[in-house]
């Protein structure tokens, strides 16, 4: 349970005051019962002292005890005291508080230490208690007779009466110290309280500081401490408002930055990095871009790379890398920079770039080149060949010029299949394509493209098989795109079928919010090893059979393409001489889309 400043204030002047006020009430208990006892010994010596000078001469009558008894009967009377007189042999010969017909019967008294004090030193004292009386008396005893003593004179004093006059001092005393402690503790507790109220103001605006609120300000008009503190929070607040604003803007620019930043400190870990660097290494940085303390550079390139900015302490610029990171193998345009304090390093900046996908599409592009040039060459190689032949005179030769003429043809439509597939797969890749979105039915599509492949699947002599069902909902795509994909994968089944005994199945059915086409052949089958690479641009499995029978190497790369870029997706299942199952998935449209499309 927490406690107020106030509270604690309050109890620490409360407890300060209770023993001041106690240790006080026990000293003057002390020297007041001293002061008491003393002033009381005093008046009874003063008295004393009086009578002694009175009874320098032995009065006459005191040969009769009675007179004795009756004189110390007299001033015990006047003076409230125990009055006793005793013979220096110790015998009492007049008491106030005994009768005369018992002194006979009084023991001796010489044996007491205020007599015995009285007869050695003239004045004697002692404080005990009185078997005659039955109390605890205060007894003071003096020697009468200044050149012939002759006996010895005692007051007593009974110390219940000085206990009574004691305790009603003390009853004073206490009423005073009481009030003094009562007013004492108010006035702490408004002393306590109106010195943590501006310490509570303090407290309220140091909450709202560390929740990030510096708009609270504190009164600073005070020339005490208090005062100090308020002007230096206020200024504190103000600087932290600043230094929040200059890290939001900081964060801001450092987290729109494309490059992998990663600093580290002089032991290699991490106390820094991006977001782009946090996703290209996994690494846990949240909100304030900062990784788990005691994260390490782990990877053997970037440490290497740290070690030699660490003892060179020079920056290295644009240096090529592959580094393996949680995204599998990438190229990394790496930079370091050695923060030096001191003459000491105080960290790294490593800068890195990722220039994966620059460098693969450089590796695409001398491909596709190489690719192109090498198409291209051969059907125009064969077209320069058998055209030099006609013109060397097998023009003459009707027999083989019309076969010499029959492979130009062919290899030309071969060539205008290739341009043309290049054409429509660079402006697929280049995203220059208005795709129109439609509910399409895919029953029409692929009764569509079988009617144009319907020469060729009798020429084959292939068994055709087509299940879609009545009821399956239509897609959203462009319909003139997505027949281009169904007509590329028909084409491709047809091609790689072998003649009379060629079997291809189309088949459609919904599967969740998508609609599944599949194109199953019993063709050659694709070899396991390729078949991860089937949808690049000009892979051909059986290169030699691919142009011979009209392949560009283009076709299954338009389909991937296309079918993507409708938030579908393709894939492919085979096995060599068994066969291969291609197969697309197009979102169905929704009902919405259908009903406007309607209207």
């Amino acid at each position: 349970m927490k406690s107020s400043v106030s509270v604690r204030l309050g109890l620490v002047f409360g407890i300060v005051i209770f023993f001041t006020v106690a240790i006080s009430y026990v000293y003057l208990g002390g020297q007041l019962r001293t002061l008491f006892y003393d002033g009381i010994k005093n008046e009874i010596y003063k008295e004393l002292e009086l009578n002694r000078q009175l009874l320098d001469v032995f009065p006459e009558k005191w040969s009769d005890i009675n007179s004795s008894d009756s004189w110390a009967d007299d001033v015990g009377a006047a003076l409230e005291v125990r009055v006793t007189l005793i013979a220096l042999d110790g015998s009492v010969i007049g008491d106030s508080y005994i009768s005369p017909d018992r002194l006979s019967f009084v023991e001796n008294h010489l044996a007491r230490p205020e007599v015995q004090g009285a007869l050695q030193e003239g004045f004697g004292e002692s404080t005990r208690f009185s078997e005659t009386v039955g109390e605890d008396m205060l007894y003071a005893a003096v020697l009468l007779g200044k050149e012939s003593p002759y006996a010895v004179l005692r007051f007593a004093k009974p110390l219940h009466d000085i206990r009574l006059l004691e305790a009603e001092l003390r009853k004073g005393i206490e009423g005073a110290l009481f009030w003094s402690l009562l007013l004492s503790l108010m006035f702490g507790a408004l002393t306590a309280f109106l010195l943590s109220t501006p310490l509570r103001r303090i407290a309220a605006a140091a909450e709202n500081f560390v929740h990030g609120d510096f708009t609270f300000r504190l009164d600073g008009k005070r020339n005490d401490e208090i005062g100090q503190l308020s002007r230096a929070f206020n200024f504190m607040s103000d600087e932290m408002k600043r230094m929040g604003q200059q890290e939001e803007w900081f964060k801001a620019v450092f987290s729109s930055i494309r490059e992998a930043i990663i600093v580290t400190d002089p032991r290699g870990s991490i106390i820094l990095a991006n977001p782009a660097a946090c996703k290209l290494f996994k690494l846990q940085c949240g909100d304030m871009l900062r990784s788990r303390p005691g994260r390490k550079v782990t990877n053997a390139q970037l440490l290497d790379l740290f070690e030699r900015v660490r003892l060179s302490s020079k920056p290295i610029v644009k240096e090529e890398m592959l580094v393996m990171t949680e995204r599998g193998e990438r190229v990394l345009q790496t930079s370091a920079m050695p923060v030096i304090k001191d003459s000491y390093s105080d960290g790294t900046v490593f800068v890195l770039n990722d220039i994966t996908r620059l460098r693969n599409l450089e590796r695409i592009r001398r491909d596709f080149v190489s690719s192109v040039s090498h198409e291209l060459r051969t059907p125009l190689t064969s077209i320069k060949g058998y055209t030099e032949t006609l013109l060397e005179g097998a023009l003459d030769d009707r027999e083989d010029a019309m076969n010499f003429l029959r492979i130009i043809l062919q290899e030309s439509e071969q060539l205008t299949a290739l341009i043309n597939d290049v054409l429509d797969l660079s402006k697929i890749e280049s995203g220059r394509i208005e795709y129109k979105f439609t509910p399409v039915s895919i029953e029409d599509v692929v009764l569509k493209t079988v009617a144009l492949f319907r020469r060729s699947l009798e020429k084959k002599s292939i068994d055709l098989q087509i299940q879609i069902p009545g009821d399956l909902p239509p897609v959203f795509a462009d319909k003139d795109y997505l027949e281009i994909v169904v007509r590329n994968l028909l084409d491709n089944a047809i091609k790689y079928v072998a003649d009379d005994s060629g079997r291809i199945r189309i088949i459609a059915f919904p599967a969740n919010d998508m609609v599944r086409l599949e194109v199953e052949d019993n063709g050659a089958g694709i070899p396991q090893k390729d078949l991860g690479r089937i949808f690049e641009r000009f892979y051909r499995v059986d290169k030699a059979r691919s142009r011979q029978i009209g392949g560009t190497g283009l076709g299954l790369s338009i389909v991937k393409h296309i079918v993507l870029s409708h938030k579908g997706n393709v894939e492919v299942r085979s096995r060599q001489n068994l066969g291969s199952v291609f197969s697309i998935t197009i979102p169905v449209a929704s009902p919405q889309q259908q009903e406007l499309s309607s209207s």
